[in-house]
């Protein structure tokens, strides 16, 4: 495991789950919302990036589950961090003042999700009119 990436888990009060890289991750996390903000700015310290984040409707479980992907430039460091929250009103943390980039993917998982990300600093539709009413990407959605 990468110093640089224990350092981070450490800071945020966070365990290593190895994965293997083979599937193209080197660590795998479960948090709640809370802990997310700790590790992003932990991640940031030691030079991290956030490559995406999106949601899975897990519709069968009443959840939402947030997906963040975060990596680092300098070797194999690829981390998956998941957050479930109620499917019936889902709030997660905005992560977009630690990385500026990650709020493009809150915007676009906003409207298709209907995920609030409390704190982002702009919260316009990305892709959808601005009274645009619906989430597409709900398992539940049956079209406009």
């Amino acid at each position: 495991m990468s110093s640089r990436l224990q350092r981070a888990l450490e800071q945020a009060g966070l365990e290593y789950r190895p994965e293997s890289p083979r599937i193209g991750l080197h660590c795998s996390l479960l948090l709640e919302p809370e802990q997310l903000r700790p590790l992003a700015l932990a991640l940031a310290r030691e030079g991290f990036f956030i490559e995406t984040v999106t949601a899975v409707d897990r519709i069968g479980e009443g959840l939402m589950e947030g997906i963040y992907l975060f990596n680092h430039y300098d070797g194999d460091m690829r981390l998956l961090a998941r957050l479930p929250v109620s499917r019936t009103r889902p709030v997660l943390p905005s992560i977009g003042r630690i990385f500026p980039g990650a709020v493009w993917h809150e915007r676009e998982s906003a409207e298709m999700f209907g995920i609030t990300y409390d704190g982002c600093p702009d919260s316009r539709n990305l892709l959808l009119p601005e009274d645009a009413d619906f989430h597409p990407l709900r398992k539940d959605f049956t079209g406009v």
